[in-house]
């Protein structure tokens, strides 16, 4: 679909007429008044503001997790969790875009196999998942 330039410049002509007579209307409107024009404000709902922080928490949270980085309490009970979960301890790591989870041995503490792609991405699923239920609880109300 082509827009010629002529289709273009009557939208803008009547775009202008629209905001000078809108102008001129409000100012005789307003003209024994001295109240300063209100900006355009948004509002977002305590639910909305609550799911963003705790879709913040949670992504800071699996950086963290996945970065090795000493764990505080709450990294230490979301992975110990997912461990918990799939049944054997397991380390996670990032390799390209992706997460690579792996299994280690409990007794040798060495790795004994490395997941494949798909069950990766069911335990990263899972990790967010866990990681969002967890801090959800945390917070207060």
């Amino acid at each position: 679909m082509t827009i010629s330039t002529h289709q273009i410049h009557n939208v803008l002509r009547a775009y202008s007429k629209q905001l000078s007579q809108s102008r001129r209307l409000s100012r005789n409107s307003n003209k024994g008044a001295a109240e300063p024009q209100q900006a355009d404000r948004i509002s977002i709902s305590a639910q909305a503001r609550r799911q963003a922080v705790i879709d913040k928490v949670t992504s800071d949270v699996i950086n963290r997790i996945i970065n090795g980085s000493p764990r505080a309490e709450l990294e230490q009970e979301v992975f110990k969790q997912l461990e918990d979960e799939y049944g054997n301890s397991l380390s996670i790591n990032r390799k390209d875009s992706e997460l690579v989870f792996k299994v280690i041995d409990k007794e040798k503490g060495e790795v004994t196999k490395t997941l494949s792609l798909e069950d990766s991405k069911f335990l990263q699923d899972r990790l967010e998942k866990i990681t969002k239920d967890t801090i959800n609880k945390q917070m207060v109300t």
